[in-house]
């Protein structure tokens, strides 16, 4: 038979419980680590590939080296990818959500009359 110690013997939330909010997990602060070690600098990184598609896209618009319909798209696609992921370090997000205005109704009377032959 198991005995059960816990002082709160309630499941669920708890004051106080879990990781503070913000904090950085253990899997985290691996990854940053990391990285330090293998001095890469994902961000960095980002902003050297956004450099050279430009640098590409510059050449096939001067004619230096043309670029196929395909090979364009990819560059100008993945060049929109850098760019969104690389505003998430400098912006805040706009949240998804509309913003609604909610007006006070007024009540509805309905009057009701009963209608004769004659009319």
């Amino acid at each position: 038979m198991r005995i059960d110690n816990r002082i709160n013997k309630r499941g669920g939330k708890r004051e106080g419980a879990g990781r503070p909010k913000g904090s950085k997990g253990i899997n985290s602060l691996a990854s940053v680590k990391k990285l330090e070690d293998l001095a890469f600098d994902p961000i960095e990184m980002m902003v050297k590939k956004y450099n050279y598609i430009e640098t590409q896209l510059d050449k096939h618009h001067s004619n230096e080296t043309p670029l196929g319909g395909g090979a364009y798209s990819q560059l100008v696609a993945t060049q929109g990818t850098l760019i969104n992921n690389l505003m998430m370090y400098g912006y805040k997000k706009i949240p998804d959500k509309l913003e609604q205005v909610i007006t006070e109704k007024q009540p509805l009377a309905i009057k009701l009359s009963r209608r004769t032959s004659n009319e």
